[in-house]
């Protein structure tokens, strides 16, 4: 899970510098273009969210039990 988590992060901080260099570039801005950079930046926002809340509840892999024999023989250990 970690590392899926960090690969979400890289990915939108990714997106987001992308964003963020059409918002600080010098030139001449066309109407609504900065309206539609904002919900852009939104809408990756909105994607990591979604990834990320997957990512956390994804179940557990099943925990394996220890044999029977392991734990007879481990109980009659203690027990001696």
């Amino acid at each position: 899970m970690h590392d899926e988590m960090l690969s979400h992060f890289d990915d939108c901080i990714a997106r987001m510098l992308l964003l963020r260099d059409r918002l600080s570039a010098a030139r001449r801005v066309e109407p609504g273009e900065r309206h539609e950079t904002v919900l852009a930046a939104i809408a990756v926002a909105e994607r990591f969210a979604h990834q990320a809340d997957q990512t956390l509840t994804k179940p557990f892999p099943p925990v394996r039990e220890p044999s029977r024999a392991l734990t007879t023989a481990n109980t009659a250990a203690l027990s001696s």
